[in-house]
């Protein structure tokens, strides 16, 4: 499923290596910055996907497309963001 957020680049964190073959970067955006209740989303970027973030800086306004991911782990269910696409707006 795809989902398109648009709002302000709040966080970018450091880049975590999983294993040998699994890199992840999260960044942070908050939608709804100008209502009441404004929503902090993390998404991750992983592998090559990194260098997508490459030129971005927290404050950006962006639109990030995403897919929505989902998962159950001993009993409890997990979602994911994973980022395909960013652009600054």
């Amino acid at each position: 499923m795809n989902i398109e957020l648009r709002g302000i680049l709040k966080v970018i964190f450091a880049e975590e290596k999983i294993n040998d073959n699994l890199s992840k970067k999260e960044i942070v955006i908050t939608v709804d910055h100008d209502q009441q209740y404004p929503q902090d989303i993390v998404c991750q970027a992983l592998n090559k996907k990194i260098d997508d973030l490459d030129g971005f800086k927290m404050g950006d306004m962006v639109s990030v497309n995403c897919n929505l991911r989902g998962k159950e782990s001993n009993g409890k269910y997990y979602n994911q963001l994973l980022l395909w696409q960013i652009k600054k707006i």
